[in-house]
Formats: C-alpha cells, sequence, structure tokens
C-alpha cells in the first residue's frame, strides 16, 4: 500500500490517482448502519473504514492503530543506546533502527530502509548512512552462503563496514 500511495519515482507518480471518502461521503449509509459496521470493526481498522485513512490490511502484525503507537519525531539524546535490525533477502533487504531511553524503559523505531534486487554494496551503502557508527543485529541465516557467489553475507555485509552480529531468534 505504501508504494501506491507514496510511489518511488515520478513515473509512477504520473499513472496513479488516490481518491480517499470517509463516511460523510456515504449517503446510503444510515447512523443505525454505521453504528452496526462500526461495532463490528477491530479498532486498528477503525480509522481506514470511517474516514478512508489507509490501514495496512493483510500482513498487520498486532492489531492496533497507529495512531496509539506513532510519536511526534524527536531528537533522540546522544546518550541512548542505538541499534537496527537488519533482514536480508532475495527480492527485498530491509532494517529498522530503534533507540532506547533507559529512564523510561521505552524503545523507539524511528527509521527504515528497504529496497527491492539490490547487490549487498547498495544496501550496505544505504545503511551506514544512518550512522555507520551503529551496530546491527541479523537473522543468523546470512551466516549460510548466498546466491551470489558462495560467500557468506555475514562476511560480506562486515566487509563493507556494517557492525553485524547474528540475532537470537
Amino acid at each position: 500500500m505504501k508504494s501506491f500511495l507514496e510511489p518511488e519515482n515520478d513515473e509512477a507518480r504520473a499513472v496513479k490517482h488516490v481518491t480517499q471518502c470517509d463516511w460523510s461521503q456515504v449517503p446510503h449509509l444510515d447512523e443505525t448502519a454505521k453504528a452496526q459496521l462500526l461495532a463490528s470493526t477491530p479498532l486498528y481498522q477503525r480509522d481506514a473504514r470511517t474516514k478512508g485513512i489507509p490501514q495496512l490490511g493483510s500482513g498487520a502484525i498486532y492489531p492496533l492503530a497507529e495512531s496509539e503507537i506513532i510519536v511526534p519525531r524527536f531528537d533522540i539524546p546522544a546518550h541512548w543506546p542505538r541499534s537496527y535490525g537488519l533482514d536480508v533477502g532475495r527480492n527485498r533487504t530491509a532494517a529498522v533502527w530503534g533507540a532506547l531511553d533507559r529512564d523510561k524503559g521505552i524503545a523507539y523505531l524511528y527509521n527504515e530502509y528497504s529496497r527491492a534486487q539490490a547487490e549487498p554494496v547498495i544496501h550496505a551503502a544505504g545503511i551506514k548512512a544512518m550512522g555507520d557508527w551503529i551496530p546491527g543485529v541479523v537473522d543468523p541465516a546470512c551466516m549460510g552462503s548466498s546466491q551470489i557467489d558462495g560467500r557468506a553475507l555475514m562476511d560480506m555485509y562486515a566487509s563493507l563496514g556494517l557492525k553485524l552480529q547474528p540475532a537470537i531468534n
């Protein structure tokens, strides 16, 4: 859905159009019907169903509305420890960065990287751009051979400057 609403290039933007509407624009639903529909709609889907605000449907891991977990952007204090999780894949490689407020016991996810079908050198550059000092964890499956030349992806990313250790699955 994100790639549809936020196309990656001008060509994709030129051929897509999004129209959103909310329940006030649906005259065939009376107040009784709206109340019945709302009662049968999970909390995390209500903004999508009633206000036309796009939500992740298929693939949602937790049944939460984004509004329950998103906070306004803020500068992360330098003393908070940071890390990222890396998921390498043949079709897509992705990373998510987090910072920990030890005083409050809250972890904040603050950035993401996702790119399809690129070489490890491209992914490494994108990941290091967030701060090459930040350590990461990666699925230990990447310690096996890659499909490129038999070298372990873990070794390849380490040689490209990423500070990785295997995650504990």
